[in-house]
């Protein structure tokens, strides 16, 4: 394609992925995609012979760059958002470092030895797995193509240049990002270890010293700041030996060798940074033996026994035990004999490290009540919080909150691009956990990031001082629009519950009188608030979509479709949305292609399911919509809308009886009164007695 259609493709609406062809030489040659639920659609391809320049420029303007084989369907990114697999209709493949969800297992990314590629013998199947310690492998990814089974002519030819050569590429760049070796099995069996590989631990310390390199790294990714996690130079050998004879006391091997192998202090298990050495003796003495006492001092090595002994502090039986244990001690006997004091966490609780008798080599946690051991060991003490620390950052930086973090962070600088790789990839996680949300802050960052893209540098001063003031300013908007349609709501029930005929004529009268009248500067209010938000984030979807429902309760189908026409997301919501407003208007192939749209987004959806009956119905088929409403019960027994559609069919049909128990059932669920109230169409069903006693039934 030309560069014109390349920057066409670049300057379209919504998310886009920038991906690198695996299969060309150099992979000079690039493909630009829209991505969404729905899968990845192909806007335009070419070549660059600069890469490093133009994935700059792909970034500057808000794309992630990822990659895909040749025409396989399958195109992938994985960055430091995540990893995430389209195919031509669907999201394969949505990781996280913290969460590695496949269909068939969870494996924990500590387990995780290597990544696959592989291909059956049959070679219909193909595919990248994942190999992990202590469990069988799990399938990441993989295609079953009958071809391979059906045509006598498939060769290893067609096989390695064309169908299977995705498996190479997607396990290279997915062993890549898990930080893991990649084995080619598909082809060959070749190993690569990954860049950032490092050799296995010779010991204990050498594997605190690699973890701590890794909470390092974590750390330098936090946001506002970054966390250090340092440690202070380490001691030289002599050093240590010298305050063993000076102290006459052998300190623990595994303590002895963090002090010279990793440092002298600093970052560690407690609130401030660890002792140094040479303030580890400001009181106790080391070679005296050490006496636990308090109500815990028996305890087994659990970090639990802490908390166990805390709540000892009130009880005055423990506290006489305690008492009484001590009387037996000397003198001068101190609880920190027989240690070296780690560091301290305030307040009286300190750590200790016993290096005399049968204690020696175990960590202490002392209190004003008494002692209770926290380890067997200074390693297992001081990897147990490494690893705590290392799956709470892994867990934060992977977090929508982060991500949230990342496109502030990302505005406030200036790197828009970035700002807006992090603000989508955020919206795209809330639409997947919640598509019917109203309100996220990822919108606000969203509108900055694009302004800032676009270049309008006013616009993004003026979103980000809001945003600083109240992150949910659209979710406000959304909310105004919810409560007017409440508060509409509420007057018209009370309105029909007055008139007591509760009839589609009873309706539109008192819909004339609250939207005329009552509540007529409350919309203004309301309405004025979405333009607000509009005129600063014109593509903000749940002010659209909103505005859009709340013109649907208005009888305003076109004005709908006016919002709807500017809503870009991939959202089934949305589709569902343009559906009933083009069946308001008599457009059926219209909104039956809309729905269709809508369920591929969101299969099986009882909602659109439902409403697809609802459709036929006003548009003049009630048979086919009675059965479409009796396959959603069907599905869906308690769903009240399925039930009340199919009681407003029946009666359009004329079988009153049914249409009285259907629409009696919805009243069971919950169903509001009013809403069988504003049907059109069922104008005989409402006139009879029947109806009435029904509808004045409490």
């Amino acid at each position: 394609m030309t560069g014109d259609s390349v920057e066409a493709a670049l300057a379209s609406p919504g998310p886009k992925l920038a991906a690198w062809d695996a299969s060309r030489p150099g992979e000079a040659a690039f493909a630009i995609f829209a991505v969404s639920p729905a899968g990845a659609r192909l806007l335009a391809q070419g070549e660059t012979p600069d890469r490093d320049a133009t994935a700059a420029a792909w970034r500057r303007r808000g794309l992630r760059v990822g990659a895909c084989h040749g025409g396989h369907e399958f195109v992938w990114v994985a960055d430091e958002l995540g990893c995430v697999v389209w195919s031509r209709v669907a999201v394969r493949l949505d990781l996280t470092r913290v969460h590695l969800r496949f269909a068939d297992d969870e494996p924990a990314l500590r387990d995780v030895q290597a990544v696959v590629s592989f291909v059956a013998d049959d070679w219909v199947r193909r595919g990248v797995r994942i190999e992990r310690i202590g469990g069988e492998p799990v399938v990441a990814l993989d295609e079953h193509d009958e071809v391979a089974r059906l045509d006598p002519t498939y060769n290893y030819d067609d096989f390695s240049m064309s169908d299977a050569g995705w498996t190479s590429s997607f396990g290279r760049d997915l062993a890549a990002w898990l930080g893991v070796p990649h084995r080619d099995d598909a082809f060959g069996g070749a190993v690569t270890a990954p860049a950032s590989a490092r050799p296995e631990p010779r010991d204990d310390i050498d594997r605190l010293a690699h973890e701590l390199a890794e909470l390092r790294a974590l750390g330098s990714r936090w946001l506002p700041s970054p966390l250090g996690f340092e440690t202070r130079p380490p001691l030289a050998p002599a050093t240590v030996d010298a305050f063993e004879r000076e102290y006459d006391v052998a300190l623990p091997s595994d303590y002895a060798q963090f002090l010279v192998r990793i440092g002298d202090g600093g970052a560690g298990p407690i609130s401030y940074p660890l002792h140094r050495l040479s303030l580890a003796l400001r009181e106790g003495r080391p070679a005296r033996p050490f006496l636990p006492t308090g109500p815990a001092a028996h305890a087994s090595a659990d970090a639990g026994d802490i908390e166990w002994l805390l709540r000892q502090a009130d009880d005055e039986a423990s506290r006489e035990v305690a008492h009484r244990i001590e009387a037996d001690f000397p003198a001068d006997w101190s609880e920190r004999d027989g240690c070296v004091l780690l560091g301290t966490d305030g307040c009286g609780v300190d750590s200790l490290l016993v290096v005399t008798g049968e204690r020696r080599g175990e960590v202490w946690r002392s209190c004003d009540f008494g002692v209770v051991r926290t380890s067997r060991s200074f390693v297992a003490w001081y990897e147990r919080w490494l690893d705590d620390r290392l799956a709470l950052l892994r867990y934060e930086l992977e977090s929508p909150g982060h991500l949230a973090k990342l496109a502030r962070a990302g505005v406030q600088a200036g790197r828009f691009g970035e700002a807006l790789a992090a603000a989508e990839e955020l919206r795209r996680r809330q639409l997947v956990q919640d598509p019917d949300s109203d309100h996220d802050p990822s919108e606000m960052l969203l509108g900055m990031a694009r302004a800032g893209v676009d270049d309008d540098l006013d616009r993004v001063a003026v979103l980000s001082d809001r945003y600083g003031v109240d992150d949910g300013w659209t979710g406000q908007a959304v909310e105004a629009l919810h409560d007017l349609l409440a508060r509409r709501q509420e007057l018209l029930e009370r309105a029909l519950v007055r008139g007591g005929t509760w009839t589609r004529a009873d309706v539109e009268a008192a819909l004339s009188a609250i939207d005329g009248e009552l509540l007529a500067d409350e919309r203004a209010a309301a309405f004025a608030a979405c333009d607000a938000v509009l005129a600063l984030i014109p593509d903000c979807a749940t002010v659209r979509m909103k505005l859009a429902v709340t013109l649907l309760a208005l009888d305003d189908p076109t004005g709908a479709l006016a919002h709807l026409e500017r809503h870009e997301e991939p959202c089934a919501h949305a589709w569902n949305l343009r559906a009933a407003a083009w069946s308001r208007l008599g457009r059926l192939d219209e909104a039956l292609e809309c729905a269709k749209t809508g369920l591929s987004l969101r299969p099986g959806w009882i909602v659109l399911c439902d409403n697809l009956g609802a459709f036929y119905g006003e548009n003049g088929d009630p048979a086919r919509a009675a059965e479409i409403h009796a396959a959603s019960i069907a599905a869906e027994p308690e769903y009240e809308w399925g039930h009340h559609n199919r009681g407003v069919a029946l009666a359009r049909l004329g079988h009153t009886e049914e249409a009285l128990a259907c629409i009696r059932r919805a009243l069971e669920l919950g169903h509001p009164r009013w809403r069988v109230a504003a049907e059109p169409g069922i104008e005989a069903l409402q006139r009879s007695p029947a109806y009435r006693a029904l509808m004045l039934e409490d």
